[in-house]
């Protein structure tokens, strides 16, 4: 196939291009199948602003690297099925991947840390999480101030 760029110069369409709309399609049926459409969770999951998933359904971008790799987990089907429409299945979600689609980044990365910490530890972010909301931000500790 040929086309023409801005110039008026002919061009030729690359195998990619080609596939570009087969990839759009297959990523919005995903999105529809999984919730109905909704970009925005996606976007929140694949950790991307929401423009970048609008560009990917109307096929004027790709996701790419971690954010195609989260957009497929996230649809529950392959990052070579959104790119070459490879009819390969993901295996079932985890349960901590299950539980990582509801929360927010920070959220995640303060689990992760209760869950490596000790038992002490743990007992001890609970005591700070409960006190935090009551403590007023000029008795809290300055940034980086070591903690006795």
């Amino acid at each position: 196939m040929v086309l023409r760029n801005y110039f008026g110069k002919n061009i030729k369409m690359t195998n990619v291009q080609k596939n570009a709309p087969d990839r759009t399609q297959r990523l919005r049926e995903a999105l529809q199948r999984k919730n109905g459409g909704n970009a925005s969770e996606l976007a929140r999951y694949a950790q991307v602003v929401p423009q970048a998933v609008s560009k990917w359904l109307t096929g004027t971008q790709f996701p790419r690297d971690r954010a195609l790799d989260l957009a497929a987990e996230f649809l529950n089907v392959t990052p070579e099925y959104l790119k070459f429409g490879t009819p390969t299945v993901r295996p079932p979600p985890t349960e901590d991947s299950l539980i990582l689609m509801y929360v927010k980044p920070l959220e995640a990365k303060l689990l992760t840390n209760f869950r490596e910490s000790t038992e002490q530890g743990q007992h001890q972010m609970m005591i700070s999480s409960t006190h935090a909301e009551k403590l007023s931000s000029e008795k809290l500790p300055e940034k980086g101030a070591a903690l006795d």
